[in-house]
């Protein structure tokens, strides 16, 4: 290889491929591979500051729900992955602001 080939940018390889989406598990998957239950993993979550339902939990993994950061950290823990294993694309909703009638009439 000259040292023109590297100024110019020669890969060994060629050019690189598109970058991919890495391979997607599902909360359930990772729960049911820990063979831990729902109320296991509320139970567990407790622990570490968040205390969902049963419900809550089931319908986060069915994808009816969203979940905060905060959640899903508590939730990593709980099935023991690596922090930062369960992410998503989740944005709370925001609340408008309405103006009460005494601040109206001042």
């Amino acid at each position: 290889m000259t040292k023109q080939n590297k100024a110019e940018g020669y890969r060994r390889y060629g050019p690189s491929r598109p970058r991919r989406t890495p391979p997607h598990v599902s909360i359930k998957i990772l729960r049911i591979a820990a063979k831990l239950t729902l109320d296991d993993v509320a139970e567990r979550m407790a622990e570490f500051g968040e205390a969902p339902a049963r419900g809550t939990l089931s319908a986060i993994e069915n994808g009816h729900r969203g979940a905060s950061k905060e959640f899903l950290n508590a939730l990593e823990r709980a099935l023991g992955v690596p922090e930062g294993s369960i992410t998503t694309d989740y944005a709370p909703r925001t609340t408008p602001t309405v103006a009460s009638p005494e601040a109206a009439s001042a």
